[in-house]
């Protein structure tokens, strides 16, 4: 702000020895100098209210014959301010080096004073006996421009006196928020003053006369404020609430009512669909025994249901938590949609869950499919068959092969063909390597062949695999890592946002636009990091 006022100033020097003195200063005309004067008046008027020296009786001033209308008005100080400006005479506001403590009063009066010097300067300006000297002139309307700026400064700044806090703006029962308003835009219009000397000849006469009688408009609306109504700083009476019993009943009605033909409509809709919500109700369970067995399998024992319901559980307590924040019907809708994302996402958990389980347990069985293949390599070498040489394995490894290889053992020992108990840990497991292996072993049980030689070259094979692997691992670990932080900051940005402004970020993800911007920004992410992992992925 006070590099705007160097600026102007900077301007207005300029322009002093060029611009012609009849510009500007000749703009008003008398019937604007009338209306100039009367605003000057009201601001001495306002100025001496706030003299603490003079005594209240002696507050009585009547405005001059050049308010036209207003003409010959009685002006005394009002009756609610003579306590209001003992108090604020004694709130020492601000020390000034050289200068002294200035209270809270001497502060509104250089507010009062400062516009009252500009429309005095504007009035001189107009006396065609009084030469203008531009350059004077323009120092001036700078300096009445920087002094209100550092007064409402100190008006609106709080200050703490303890553990009590002293707001300013408070002041005259509420008047000083709206005065400081104004007085905001009178600052705006002394810079528009300042600026007029720079702006194009053809326009400079009309901005100059536009600015100072808008500080006119606005030193009148600063004195009707002063004397106008106080505004109210209590909340109305809680009487006007206040409602009847037989309201209250036809409330508790019209919502049981509401209820209760929702109710209805749901029950008709699921009625109506009942054959096929049981259908899919057996459908799921036939599921939840398919994937009870296949957990099973991975050496797992859990129960479905504690899958399922523990997901919608924490959907619902999310959900919960969101509500209570948001509030209101809205925070009941957001609670029911999460629930039931809840419950989608819960339905389709075990799959999700069954599968991570398989990928993670093929990648340790890769890890030691390396080592297994050796063993059962040097125990074929040694004179023991395939069957031997996987009790070696399920005896001499760590799990999960060992557990894997081990079950193959016993199945085969219960009568199941070692080619069938193959199978069953092909199916276990998700490992292209074993697989390749578990076949290469049936080919030789049908056809015959040397398998030392073949698991020799399975063992290189891997070797090679898994060099490579690694190799791509580490280029595209950057790229993956990326993918990972772009997805990830959005929502980081979303909660530090919350952390310093959680009422605005409440409102507008609580608002339907923020949900739609929410849900979009989520499947859009989504989207984007599928895209980024397919491209990847690269298959060895």
């Amino acid at each position: 702000m006070m590099k705007k006022v160097y600026i102007s100033l900077l301007g207005v020097f300029l322009l002093a020895g060029a611009v012609p003195e009849s510009l500007c200063a000749r703009a008003l005309g008398k019937q604007d100098l009338a209306r100039i004067q009367c605003a000057q008046e009201k601001m001495r008027i306002l100025a001496e209210f706030f003299d603490v020296n003079l005594a209240a009786d002696k507050k009585v001033y009547t405005l001059p014959n050049v308010c036209g209308a207003s003409a010959g008005r009685t002006v005394k100080m009002p009756e609610w301010f003579a306590a209001e400006l003992e108090r604020m005479d004694k709130n020492k506001v601000v020390y000034v080096p050289n200068e002294g403590t200035y209270s809270e009063v001497d502060l509104w009066r250089q507010a009062f004073s400062n516009v009252y010097l500009f429309l005095d300067r504007a009035a001189k300006s107009l006396d065609p006996s009084q030469p203008i000297v531009l350059d004077q002139l323009s120092r001036g309307f700078v300096g009445n421009r920087i002094n209100l700026m550092a007064t409402l400064d100190r008006l609106n700044k709080d200050l703490l006196r303890g553990n009590q806090l002293l707001i300013m703006k408070d002041s005259m029962d509420g008047r000083a928020r709206s005065m400081l308003s104004t007085f905001e835009l009178i600052n705006n219009e002394f810079f528009s003053t300042i600026e007029s000397f720079s702006s194009p000849i053809s326009q400079r006469e009309n901005k100059y006369r536009q600015s100072v009688m808008a500080v006119v408009v606005l030193s009148n609306h600063l004195f009707s404020q002063f004397l106008g109504t106080s505004i109210p700083s209590y909340p109305p009476d809680p009487k006007i609430y206040r409602t009847t019993y037989a309201d209250r009943l036809v409330s508790l009605i019209l919502i049981v009512l509401g209820a209760s033909l929702a109710g209805l409509a749901v029950y008709l809709l699921l009625e109506n669909k009942r054959e096929n919500i049981l259908r899919m109700i057996e459908e799921y369970k036939q599921k939840s025994i398919v994937w009870a067995e296949d957990f099973n399998r991975q050496f797992v024992t859990v129960d479905i249901k504690y899958i399922v319901f523990g997901t919608i559980g924490l959907f619902a307590v999310f959900g919960l938590l969101l509500g209570l924040m948001t509030g209101g019907f809205t925070g009941v809708f957001i609670f029911l949609l999460v629930v039931f994302v809840g419950g989608v996402v819960g339905v389709r958990m075990p799959s999700a869950v069954l599968d991570a389980l398989k990928k993670s347990r093929g990648k340790r069985v890769n890890k030691q499919l390396m080592d297994a293949l050796i063993l059962l390599s040097n125990s074929l070498r040694s004179g023991m068959d395939i069957v031997q040489g996987f009790e070696l394995v399920s005896r001499d490894m760590l799990p999960p092969i060992s557990d894997e290889f081990g079950l193959v053992v016993k199945n085969y020992q219960l009568g199941t063909p070692f080619e069938k108990a193959l199978d069953g840990l092909s199916d276990r497991v998700e490992s292209r390597m074993l697989s390749y292996i578990i076949k290469a072993i049936i080919i030789q049980r049908q056809v015959g062949g040397n398998l030392t030689v073949i698991f020799s070259r399975l063992v290189e094979n891997i070797r090679e695999e898994s060099k490579l692997e690694e190799k791509l691992q580490a280029m595209t670990a950057q790229q993956k890592i990326q993918s990972i932080v772009v997805s990830i900051m959005p929502f980081v940005m979303m909660f530090v946002m919350f952390i310093f402004n959680p009422t605005q970020m409440i409102s507008f993800y609580a608002s339907p636009v923020g949900i739609f911007v929410f849900l979009f920004c989520v499947i859009w992410i989504g989207i984007g990091m599928k895209v980024l992992k397919k491209m990847g992925e690269v298959r060895v």
